[in-house]
């Protein structure tokens, strides 16, 4: 390097600080955030409390109390001449306009506003335009390598650092674009092999997040290596869990310890440090971080050198230095400096898988670490490449949004998703670690070592994560049934989703953060794995893990888009079922490139089967939607992989294999055939809806013997044909009588799925007058399994997993005999401290506050406040919103607002379990409306969970034009305040509007059906 180089200069010339355990006076970690103590004004005066015995019903919030007004005689005809005008012009629009619901279009407004802000000319704060006017990097310039030094304070909540980019120029320019936001640029010294370049101008556009350096007398010359050399300062973030942010932890003694850490991912590296944000830009990373010697730092790659660094106030600075990485993009670069200690196990091929943690945590931490470790030997197997860096570390963070982060070689989790305690954890808790431990892993490979090039194709990333994370977990966990729940838990919920008009492509096109974030979704996680696991199916295997293994050891360290991918897959299709004469891209870019996804309807004539396709939604008459719209490259057409058997076949030999080619099919089957069933095991991302006289077969057979149908496929029957009636497609006593079969079904699948759709039916007719019957059904289907599983927590995986669904239903149905049984065991607990089982747990909690008086909802707050289990936590903020007392439902949901008491993170826990409940759903809406300006900063913009809150907080319960116009108004008013959540917001729109549609159309249907079940029921007894 020449004399004076900024390399040496990037880990000496900063000005050193003492970092501490204590945060400086009148200062803590929550500093910034909103106070919850004082909202806004404005929100205050326009909101009254409710009455505690107020009834619950959504008009009892606005009715005004009776009035008596009294006016003239000239008045009163004044009024009544102006009543009958208003009334004749309604008539004359209401006849004169096709029927639309009242409220303005939300989408609209919003589109056009973000549209206007994007095509704006870039203008910088004094007025001046900036010189790049595009959201988008240029592909000029990009970066070879970056030599990082940082160092955070825990005192002020600063930190300062410099970074070396070393980069490379394609075309001679005078300029280049980079990323920084929030960041001061204190110094700026470009240089080439020779000598210093002058630079013009350095100008920042904060709104795209970019910095324009121009040079003064010379260009950047084509094919030449430069060094940029740039030393910033900043704030570490302690509004938003991302960036650089600011952490801390209570100890068991009460006493506060804080952490600095990070979360880049999709476009926050910027927040640390500048940086070319985009993942295209792959580039090796050397960084050194500073910490005092009661903390301990950690980087991607291992520590290769530790030095004094100075000693300032009577604090020994240290100076961390990490070995250079591989090549990686941005949003994979972490960093944390933390007083964890640690537990790590070795891999078969000696890596050192290690998670960090605090230490009264550490023991609850090894089921991760093994786990971990076990799943990395199979993706090394599965996967044909090793994994690549020295080490993994997993650290266990108290406060991180969402719920973990795959950084290359250091990945973050929240804390409480890591704990496992054999006697106090339950099996979704045991079931989620392994998922979670799974999916992050398996980004070691999809997303770390091969990238996609630009966020369009996030689905290679997650779709493939969330797809191995239940195959790696089947494969060390086989007896748990993983690619069962696959089906119940991805791919049921995907076509729920995706069964909505305000879908969106697997391959959509993103340009802005806002944009990117929005897509962290249902679509690019749940139907991304969901088509890989259909594609999987198709070529088998063993074809499948050799086009996985071409895939990325072609492209390890490099970029990819979804076509070489496809390429790889089209290359081993020989001799599968795919035709010759065509390949793997011309099929699967008909499931990613449009959204949406077939309903397959099957045809019989004597022994002809035709099998026809449309494009599924879930009311399109109701929501006046074009199915042909928006327009798609595909019509909405698929190529669909029919795979079929007969009520004379065995399953599992052989089944009927059809290639639906974007066109109907036609096949025979013997004429002594009574029904087939379609899509075996529901491993195909579409529906099949048959002939009224094959549902009838196959119910029959279901009464007689269920286990003809293998628990996948009975799981599927149940979840097609309550969608088909849903969609108007079957008429609902479907449905209604496939239910019957469940009094002597035991396996999870089916009654899982039976149960979600039972709850939201429940919901819907909440307000109709076949509502009491439909209670007394759902009972009698519950009757038996509630007595078969019982409460003791015994059994294999799938039963532990049945006994929660269904013990928990029971109890919201208030069942005598479950009711009974939970009460005793929550007084039991309550007054003579006896243990409750992991697993029945939360169901106890929710029982005995739902059905308990006031005391018995104070004890278990206290014991939230008081616990230092974050499961045990958590199974109480669950539990807490059961109450049926409105005054403590209003309560709670105030109370979490105070960052003093809850962490940002577990607000949407809190405002989610009101809502489920029928006694609260509406004041968890008119809480979100009420104090939305602290819950808008809270989220701020976290796509994941704005969407999540949003969708969970209008449920099936909003069920009239009412609701429709009330939510759409406020989200018109609101709307902006969250841009990545403006889909969700259109989704919500569209499922009221399909909830309104549903009760009008099947409210008396299902009267009907219920009355006469329950009559000849009677006449039979």
């Amino acid at each position: 390097m020449p004399k004076g180089s900024p390399e040496k200069d990037s880990s000496e010339n900063i000005q050193l600080e003492p970092l501490s355990r204590t945060p400086r006076r009148n200062e803590s970690m929550d500093r910034a955030e909103i106070d919850a103590k004082a909202p806004l004004r404005h929100a205050a005066r326009k909101t009254c409390d409710l009455d505690s015995n107020a009834g619950l019903h959504r008009r009892n919030f606005y009715e005004r109390a009776n009035e008596v007004v009294r006016c003239s005689e000239r008045k009163t005809y004044c009024v009544l001449c102006i009543c009958c005008l208003v009334l004749l012009v309604a008539s004359l629009i209401i006849a004169l306009a096709p029927f639309r619901t009242g409220c303005t279009c939300l989408q609209d407004d919003l589109s056009k506003a973000m549209d206007d802000e994007e095509n704006a000319v870039p203008r910088m704060e004094n007025g001046e335009v900036f010189p790049w006017d595009n959201i988008r990097l240029p592909a000029f310039a990009h970066p070879i390598r970056y030599n990082i030094t940082m160092h955070p304070n825990l005192t002020t909540l600063e930190f300062r650092g410099r970074v070396t980019i070393e980069f490379f120029v394609d075309e001679e320019t005078k300029f280049i674009v980079f990323h920084s936001k929030n960041l001061t640029i204190k110094e700026q010294i470009v240089k080439d092999d020779q000598e210093e370049l002058k630079i013009a101008k350095l100008l920042e556009y904060p709104k795209r997040e970019q910095l324009y350096l121009e040079l003064e007398d010379t260009s950047f010359r084509k094919k030449n290596n430069y060094t940029l050399y740039l030393s910033f300062n900043s704030t570490l973030n302690s509004t938003e869990l991302k960036g650089f942010y600011f952490n801390s932890y209570i100890t068991p003694e009460g006493e506060y310890r804080y952490l600095a850490s990070t979360r880049f991912e999709p476009t926050y590296a910027r927040m640390a440090f500048p940086c070319f944000d985009e993942p295209q830009f792959k580039a090796k990373f050397k960084i050194s971080i500073y910490r005092d010697r009661f903390h301990i730092a950690l980087c991607n790659m291992p520590a290769i050198n530790t030095e004094e660094a100075g000693f300032y106030l009577g604090t020994n600075l240290l100076r961390d230095d990490f070995q250079e990485s591989v090549d990686m993009s941005t949003y994979l670069v972490a960093f944390v400096v933390c007083d964890f200690k640690r537990v790590f196990e070795l891999t078969q091929r000696n890596t050192s898988v290690s998670v960090y943690a605090t230490s009264h945590m550490l023991p609850h931490m090894k089921y991760a670490m093994i786990t971990a470790a076990r799943i990395m030997d199979y993706f090394e197997s599965f996967f044909g490449i090793p994994y690549p860096l020295p080490k993994q570390d997993i650290v266990a963070i108290p406060n991180f949004e969402p719920v973990a982060m795959e950084n290359w070689g250091l990945i973050t989790i929240r804390e409480s998703f890591l704990m496992y305690d054999q006697q106090e954890t339950s099996t979704e808790v045991q079931e989620y670690i392994a998922v979670i431990m799974a999916h992050e892993l398996a980004h070691q490979w999809f997303g770390n070592l091969v990238t996609m090039k630009w966020w369009n194709d996030l689905w290679l990333n997650e779709g493939a994560a969330t797809f191995f994370e239940y195959k790696g977990v089947n494969h060390i966990f086989p007896e748990w049934g993983m690619m069962d729940l696959f089906i119940l838990h991805k791919t049921q919920e995907a076509l729920e989703l995706d069964a909505l008009a305000n879908s969106h492509p697997v391959s959509v096109p993103v340009e802005n953060p806002v944009e990117i974030e929005s897509i962290f979704d249902t679509v690019s996680y749940f139907k991304g794995a969901s088509i890989l696991y259909m594609l999987e199916v198709v070529l088998c295997e063993n074809v499948f893990k050799r086009g996985l293994n071409d895939y990325l050891n072609l492209h390890a360290y490099g970029n990819t888009e979804t076509n070489n991918l496809w390429d790889v897959f089209t290359k081993h299709s020989k001799n599968t079922s795919i035709s010759t004469d065509l390949d793997v891209k011309t099929i699967m870019n008909t499931w990613i490139q449009q959204m949406g996804f077939p309903l397959v309807t099957i045809i019989r004539e004597d022994s002809t089967i035709t099998a026809t396709q449309k494009r599924f939604l879930a009311s399109p008459r109701e929501t006046g939607v074009n199915i042909s719209q928006p327009k798609s490259p595909f019509n909405y057409k698929w190529y669909i992989p029919l795979n079929c058997y007969t009520d004379k076949d065995d399953p599992m030999e052989s089944p009927m294999e059809v290639w639906m080619n974007m066109t109907n099919a036609t096949f025979d089957i013997p004429s002594d055939v009574d029904y087939i069933k379609c899509n075996i095991n529901q491993t195909g991302f579409y529906r099949v809806n048959y002939p009224k006289e094959m549902w009838t077969s196959i119910i029959k057979t279901l009464m007689k013997n269920h286990t003809k149908f293998s628990p996948a496929d009975r799981a599927n029957l149940i979840d097609d044909a309550f969608s088909l009636c849903n969609a108007g497609e079957v008429d609902a006593s479907i449905p209604l009588e496939l239910l019957l079969y469940l009094v002597n079904e035991t396996d999870y699948a089916p009654w899982e799925t039976a149960l979600r759709y039972l709850k939201s039916w429940k919901g819907r007719l909440a307000e109709s007058a076949a509502y009491k019957k439909y209670i007394l059904f759902f009972k009698q289907l519950l009757g038996p399994i509630t007595r078969y599983i019982g409460w003791t927590d015994e059994g294999s995986h799938l039963k532990k997993l049945l006994r929660i669904a269904v013990l928990k239903s029971a109890i919201k149905l208030e069942m005598n005999d479950v009711v009974k049984s939970a009460r005793s065991l929550f007084q039991d607990w309550i007054s003579k401290g006896k243990r409750i089982a992991p697993n029945i747990r939360n169901i106890v909690y929710m029982a005995g506050i739902k059905f308990g008086e006031e005391a018995d909802w104070q004890h278990c707050w206290q014991v939230y406040l008081k616990t230092q289990s974050q499961s045990e936590k958590l199974l109480m903020l669950q539990a807490l919103g059961a109450s049926r007392d409105p005054w403590l439902l209003k309560r709670y949901l105030r109370l979490s607002l105070n960052r003093n008491l809850l962490k940002a993170q577990e607000v949407n826990t809190v405002i989610t379990s009101v809502a489920a409940n029928p006694h609260g759903y509406y004041l968890a809406w008119r809480h979100i409306k009420a104090y939305w300006p602290q819950i808008e900063a809270l989220y701020m913009n976290e796509s994941l969970s704005i969407n999540n809150l949003i969708l969970n907080v209008v449920p099936d319960y909003f069920i009239t034009e009412y609701d429709y116009c009330e939510v759409s108004e406020f989200f018109k008013q609101h709307g902006r305040d969250i841009r990545s959540g403006n889909r969700t917001l259109q989704q919500s729109l569209e499922m009221i509007k399909f909830n309104i549609h549903w009760v009008k159309t099947n409210a008396k249907g299902v009267n009907n059906w219920l009355t006469e079940y329950f009559t000849d029921l009677n006449f039979a007894s």
